[in-house]
């Protein structure tokens, strides 16, 4: 049994979370529904095996690990074809600077779209990604280049001049 204040805390790290985990998942699943089905299910694991968390320090990067991985389960669970018209607008969805580098984004893999998410706009280091995403430093910097040269290819041809600060995202 968890005690009030484990669970003020917890209740205030994940109110604090709430925007990262939503452009997290958003980069992976690109659903504002499935968006926030997975972030669901992630505070319920989390909150279940927050005994299993050996430094609350750590509590952000293993949450987004949660997450992550409820992403991943439930883009490969939830392959479905839905018609244009059953699709609600999204509201509050990631907005990219131009409409051009919001489909060069779309083009990348979840998990080139998730490091690219993580490192510039939430700001962790390729170290902390690589603990979230269970994979070496090189990796992700590999990712991370691979996704930026993507990135560059695309929009090469465009009129607008593209670099790392476009690659800023925001939620109104």
């Amino acid at each position: 049994m968890r005690s009030r204040s484990e669970d003020t805390w917890f209740a205030r790290e994940i109110e604090a979370m709430a925007p990262t985990m939503f452009r997290v998942a958003f980069a992976i699943l690109r659903n504002r529904t499935d968006c926030e089905d997975a972030a669901q299910n992630a505070v319920l694991k989390a909150y279940t095996n927050l005994d299993t968390l050996k430094e609350r320090r750590y509590f952000r990067t293993w949450l987004i690990r949660i997450l992550k991985n409820e992403c991943m389960n439930y883009s490969r669970a939830a392959r479905r074809t839905v018609s244009l018209e059953a699709c609600e607008p999204m509201g509050y969805e990631m907005e990219v600077p131009d409409l051009d580098l919001n489909r060069a984004f779309d083009t990348l893999s979840p998990d080139e779209r998730l490091a690219i998410t993580l490192y510039y706009y939430e700001g962790y280091s390729s170290k902390e990604i690589a603990k979230i995403c269970e994979v070496t430093d090189g990796a992700i910097r590999s990712r991370l280049s691979r996704a930026r040269e993507s990135l560059r290819a695309q929009l090469s041809g465009k009129e607008t001049q593209h670099d790392e600060e476009t690659l800023q995202f925001k939620i109104p």
